[in-house]
């Protein structure tokens, strides 16, 4: 009896442990299905108010932009996709800016002219020839500008020019020779130097549209001129750097002016203008042909980094250590030091150009005072040679480089020797191959590191710094 009792309370048990069982996986399957149907309502609604939001916005964000700023929606022409002029309107600037650069690197109708202070400048091209075989040509056309500086030798018939062409963000300034070689060529991407550069252009022109462009005095070259420096201050100057109060004067204002011009006229003319030609460029066929190719600053662009990379050619193949290559690079390297130091200089002396032609220290020239100038410069101790590297600075230039100390007391010295000849060799050296010079800076360098980085020695050493030279 007892025996049968516990077997049917057994019995009972297990089946209410069935029975919780079964009710407990009923729960967890509805939950499961309670949690999926859940999630996809959710996903349903979120579409739907996706799709509700969309479909307001294209019924109402046309017509109102349409009726407040006067906006059609149209299609992008590149892409076929819609045009949003939300992007013009939150960019205007941007959108304008290139718009001019475009104007000023593809107009070829003329009359587009550049942009001063708001206005337009028209193009035209100003001519200025000076009394000491100096000519001056300003050119502008569409938004570029440019200045050519060149002397010319007259009794080689050779010429050296200075070109500087520039854009309202870029200055390139480039060295040619008389068969239109490029010798040198610089890229500026400085602003200050180029917004410098369009400021002097303009202040340039209009002085001289200020005049009409016409010359307020022509004095003949070499009429009633006299030396304002005797030989024995101009020696005392050589020999012992002494420099009275009226040299000091001289050399900030003689060469800025003919000789024998009054000093009351010399405010008149301030950037040197002596003889001027006005030409309107109306028309792209008004501007010389030998200036077309000036014009095109990609192109110049693309021929100076070609140069460049010729210059690092020849440095790489003076580092080799392959004689053959070295002696290659060396004979290139001399062919362009002729072609710009020692091609052209004055004739008359010894010293200034033409390499040392002097046999002895004392042996000068016809223009003696031109030439002791020379002769001291080119012993200046601080100078860095061509494709060297002195003081932590590689000069990849073809000619040397001298401390700006050197090059002021040169300056200096061509300004006392108050000649043509100094004056043709101060405007070559300083205007036309606009040469750098440098200056010395201490600075702390690590010489030995330990193992962890952790610098263990330190020196004190010089490094050069380049440096423009100011103009004669």
């Amino acid at each position: 009896m007892l025996v049968a009792q516990g077997q049917q309370y057994k019995q009972q048990q297990q089946q209410q442990q069935q029975q919780q069982s079964s009710n407990m996986s009923k729960v967890k399957v509805h939950n499961r299905v309670c949690r999926q149907e859940w999630t996809l309502r959710s996903s349903i609604m979120t579409v739907l108010s996706l799709a509700v939001i969309m479909t307001v916005q294209g019924q109402h964000l046309p017509e109102s932009n349409g009726a407040n700023n006067g906006i059609e929606w149209k299609t992008h022409p590149s892409s076929g996709g819609p045009h949003h002029p939300q992007h013009h309107a939150k960019h205007p600037q941007r959108h304008h800016q290139h718009r001019e650069a475009i104007d000023a690197g593809n107009d070829d109708d003329g009359g587009g002219g550049a942009f001063q202070k708001g206005k337009r400048m028209e193009n035209f091209l100003l001519i200025d020839y000076l009394n000491d075989g100096e000519r001056e040509r300003r050119i502008s056309w569409n938004g570029i500008i440019g200045k050519e500086t060149s002397l010319a030798d007259t009794s080689s018939n050779k010429t050296l020019a200075l070109w500087q062409m520039a854009t309202p963000k870029y200055l390139m300034q480039i060295i040619y020779n008389s068969d239109g070689e490029m010798m040198d060529c610089e890229y500026v991407r400085q602003r200050p130097m180029v917004q410098q550069f369009h400021t002097r252009f303009y202040d340039e022109f209009a002085q001289a549209r200020a005049r009409n462009f016409t010359s307020p005095f022509n004095v003949p070259n070499g009429a009633g001129y006299h030396s304002l420096v005797s030989d024995h201050d101009f020696r005392e100057y050589i020999d012992h750097d002494v420099v009275t109060p009226e040299m000091d004067e001289l050399q900030y204002n003689a060469y800025e002016f003919p000789a024998g011009v009054p000093a009351s006229s010399s405010g008149i003319d301030a950037f040197g203008m002596r003889n001027l030609t006005y030409i309107p460029l109306r028309d792209r066929a008004d501007i010389p042909q030998e200036l077309v190719g000036q014009l095109n600053f990609h192109e110049l662009k693309q021929r100076c980094n070609v140069r460049h990379m010729q210059l690092k050619e020849i440095a790489t193949g003076l580092r080799s250590s392959d004689p053959e290559n070295q002696r290659i690079a060396n004979e290139k390297l001399q062919r362009h030091k002729r072609a710009i130091s020692d091609w052209f200089l004055s004739p008359n002396t010894k010293w200034c150009g033409k390499g040392h032609s002097a046999a002895l220290y004392h042996q000068l020239g016809g223009a003696s005072r031109a030439d002791m100038c020379c002769r001291k410069h080119d012993h200046c101790k601080l100078m860095i040679p061509a494709m060297g590297t002195q003081f932590e600075l590689f000069n990849f230039r073809p000619f040397t480089i001298s401390h700006c100390s050197c090059d002021t007391r040169f300056r200096t010295c061509l300004k006392m020797a108050d000649s043509s000849d100094a004056n043709l060799v101060g405007k070559l050296f300083f205007n036309i191959v606009q040469m750098k010079c440098f200056v010395l800076k201490p600075e702390t360098v690590c010489v030995k590191q330990s193992w962890w980085g952790k610098c263990e020695k330190k020196v004190r050493r010089k490094r050069a710094h380049l440096r423009d030279n100011r103009k004669f």
